[in-house]
């Protein structure tokens, strides 16, 4: 008999866990409903609200059975934990790159889920990751251990993705709004009782919890595979499997894939690992099958879903309105005919009478670059107003698509226009062109990127360096128009004094528009009054934002945290970043072996750093290549592919001392941050994104080596691979810091954590390495 340790009645903190986690989702869904008595309103709204509550008192009766029941589930988990165990050697190595690949694809389609169904996620992005992060974690640290649990996988994972996919359809999902008090956003509104604050933070820590449970199995079957080989060779292969896994991932995001697809795949990588006893593979096809069915139906037929590479777009067709999309569930952009002879549905003259803002400062413009064009409103203005030349740049594919398709005025069939999709900001650095006129469209950064890698980033488009750069791009006498929805003073303020930074110390014009809270900012070397008469629903407001009453300040390329009005320390993601180390601390205690030798101190604090290298590291090449979906996967894919490079030549060439390793990654690091800002302006713009490359990622390539050596020297792979996701997730709780101190701090957070590596590395008194082997 097997000498391994086993679940046995050790199991009993673990299921307690899972009946806290449903009851806490059930808790706060039963008591969002009663509290605003219309979010129930009928008895299937009723069951909807209620059904998580009864599954958590199923569990618990599963619970209060258990010697009943999980004697013949071990019997069937001990069977595929033989068989898994039983792969030929020539095959472990295809079967660990498998099962790391399916890992981070997994872990990938859960932060876009979650940010399409529900626009919270967006404040709080790295609650998915983080959550991911702490089941592999958990997972890696019981790679001994038996049995193995990996067909509860796709049961678990489609339990959860279906509850918060009914929900998003639900009117309680409405009242998850964003308890981030130092942070206000387009279509989501701020929590202002204690009540409200308390079901939110409820939601997050049921999904942080329940999501952590789902990736443990997936964590625990790359650990035990990984035992069954030489540490960095398995190592290698992980890394091979998750650049494939992140490669999948965006080639779907290429193609604009839904979830259903994305379900479809989990399931089809799964099903090598369904091996032992005959019906092993029911539960795991089953919940396949059932997910992608309910991924596939739409609850509202007159709605319409594309998964773009960043969001979910959703177009809503509803009696004689014009069409209108919606931004992962928020209200985004009504589809305009801007044609007063048009046959499409019309719209009140004052939605369409503040897109001529523009035209009556600069009539006839030769030359219009219109930024965040979107579904083509402010296309077809331009064109309108006689512009002879458009650019038009949007970087979202799907959005251009819906506006191709169905705008009214077809704005982009014009000869006239130059469609491209790219980032604004980039696209504004590389342009050698000059404009008339720049008009800034509707851009809202919390939509954008949510779904790649969990890293929160914000606009890099309003920042003062930005408007610079925009202002370098007008001919003599050109203007920038930019339309804000203007949902707080504060916001309209922070405006006003970035583009009179901007333009040294020039005041702008403000018009206030009776269309989504718009208001038009307008400057620029020689602006004066409008050339033709402004509609009279369109009234003056420059007095509003010149008062020094109202603080704001200004965002800046280090910190480009543009809703954020004031810089405070944001004690409300303090709150939830407290409430998430407990939920952490809580279930690595229980579920994770005793002992020193589980985990390595080294790995951790390299974790840390890791992440925290990461997040600047993707900010700042989004500022050189743009901050496009592309951009975010070929930076990780490049990371992965430089930590395999490192840990090859560790492999053939043996592990640099400690000091060596260490040194020169705090020197890189200490290099990037005195060379990151540098005006690099005379050189060639291809070096200068060679070099500036090249400087960013050095950091990455140097953490590599350290962490293969300490993988080398670690008890076993899966202490290292543990340790560093713990650390990790420790590095995305630091990030924040970045919302308070600008994201040049991260240099020194990162630095902080590879000192206390290094450290716990060579041995120091009272940092002595756990885990490490002779």
């Amino acid at each position: 008999m097997s000498t391994e340790p086993r679940f046995g009645a050790a199991q009993t903190p673990r299921r307690l866990q899972v009946v806290v986690a449903l009851a806490v989702v059930g808790w706060m869904l039963f008591a969002a409903g009663s509290y605003w008595g219309d979010a129930v309103d009928s008895w299937a709204d009723l069951v909807l609200v209620g059904s998580p509550v009864a599954l958590a008192l199923l569990i618990g009766v599963l619970s209060r059975t258990w010697d009943r029941w999980w004697p013949a589930l071990r019997g069937v988990l001990e069977a595929h934990t033989v068989a898994i165990d039983g792969t030929a050697l020539a095959r472990v190595g295809p079967s660990i790159a498998l099962a790391a690949g399916l890992g981070l694809f997994a872990e990938l389609m859960i932060i876009r889920l979650h940010a399409s169904y529900f626009q919270l996620f967006a404040y709080f992005k790295n609650v998915s990751l983080l959550s991911c992060f702490l089941g592999l974690g958990i997972g890696y640290t019981l790679g001994a251990r038996r049995p193995l649990t990996t067909p509860l996988v796709l049961p678990l994972v489609a339990l959860l993705s279906g509850m918060l996919y009914l929900l998003r359809y639900h009117p309680v999902a409405a009242q998850l709004q964003t308890p981030v008090a130092e942070q206000v956003g387009l279509g989501i509104d701020i929590v202002q009782t204690v009540s409200r604050a308390v079901a939110v933070y409820g939601f997050l820590a049921a999904v942080f919890a329940v999501n952590s449970l789902c990736f443990i199995p997936l964590g625990h079957l790359a650990s035990r595979l990984m035992l069954r080989t030489g540490k960095l060779v398995s190592y290698s292969w992980n890394l091979v499997g998750s650049l494939l896994g992140i490669l999948l991932f965006n080639l779907l995001s290429f193609l604009w894939a839904p979830p259903a697809v994305w379900f479809l795949v989990v399931t089809l990588l799964l099903l090598p690992f369904m091996t032992g006893r005959t019906g092993i593979l029911v539960p795991t096809a089953a919940a396949g099958v059932l997910v992608v069915a309910l991924l596939g139906v739409s609850f509202r037929p007159n709605q319409w879903d594309v998964y773009s590479p960043y969001q979910v777009l959703t177009l809503t067709v509803e009696g004689n309105r014009p069409p209108e999309v919606r931004v992962n569930n928020v209200y985004y952009q009504r589809l305009l005919s801007m044609s007063p002879g048009s046959r499409a549905v019309s719209a009140p003259s004052g939605w369409t009478s503040h897109y001529a803002v523009p035209y009556q400062f600069k009539p006839e413009p030769e030359r219009v670059l219109i930024l965040g064009s979107g579904t083509g409103n402010d296309v077809s203005a331009a064109l309108r107003f006689g512009a002879r030349e458009i650019d038009a740049v949007e970087i979202d594919p799907a959005i251009l698509r819906y506006g191709e398709l169905l705008h009214p005025d077809a704005p982009y069939a014009s000869s006239n226009v130059n469609v491209v999709v790219n980032d604004a900001r980039a696209f504004v650095r590389r342009t050698d062109k000059a404009y008339d006129l720049i008009v800034y469209g509707l851009l809202d950064s919390h939509t954008l990127l949510s779904g790649q890698g969990g890293v929160r980033l914000d606009s890099y488009v309003y920042t003062v360096e930005a408007f610079r750069e925009a202002r370098a791009r007008l001919r003599e006498g050109g203007l920038i128009c930019l339309t804000f929805s203007v949902i707080n003073p504060q916001l309209g303020r922070k405006l006003y004094l970035m583009l009179q930074q901007a333009f040294d110390g020039q005041t702008p014009l403000v018009y206030r528009t009776v269309y989504d809270q718009g208001y038009t900012f307008v400057i620029g070397e020689d602006v004066g009054e409008p050339v033709t008469a402004i509609a009279g629903e369109i009234v003056r407001r420059s007095s509003m934002f010149e008062q020094e009453a109202i603080r704001a300040d200004v965002s800046t390329d280090d910190w480009p945290f543009f809703y954020m009005p004031v810089r405070r320390y944001p004690l409300s993601y303090l709150a939830m970043v407290g409430l998430l180390l407990v939920l952490s601390l809580v279930m690595i205690r229980q579920f994770t072996p005793e002992g020193r030798g589980a985990w390595s101190a080294p790995c951790f604090f390299l974790g840390a750093g890791f992440m925290l290298v990461e997040t600047k590291g993707i900010t700042e090449l989004a500022l050189v290549y743009g901050s496009t979906w592309v951009v975010v996967g070929s930076v990780i894919a490049g990371i992965l592919i430089m930590a395999f490079l490192a840990n090859m030549v560790v492999i053939r060439r043996g592990a640099p001392q400690p000091v060596v390793v260490y040194g020169l990654l705090g020197a890189s690091l200490l290099l990037g941050r005195s060379l990151a800002t540098a005006d690099l302006s005379a050189a060639p713009a291809w070096a200068a994104r060679v070099f500036l490359t090249g400087l960013l990622t050095l950091p990455l390539f140097f953490s590599g080596f350290a962490f293969s050596s300490e993988v080398r020297r670690a008890k076993s792979v899966a202490v290292a691979l543990s340790s560093n996701l713990f650390g990790a997730m420790l590095g995305g709780f630091l990030e924040y810091n970045s919302m308070y101190f600008g994201f040049r701090s991260l240099y020194l957070l990162a630095l902080a954590m590879y000192v206390l590596a290094f450290v716990s590395s060579v041995g120091l008194p009272g940092m002595a390495r756990a885990g490490r082997t002779a």
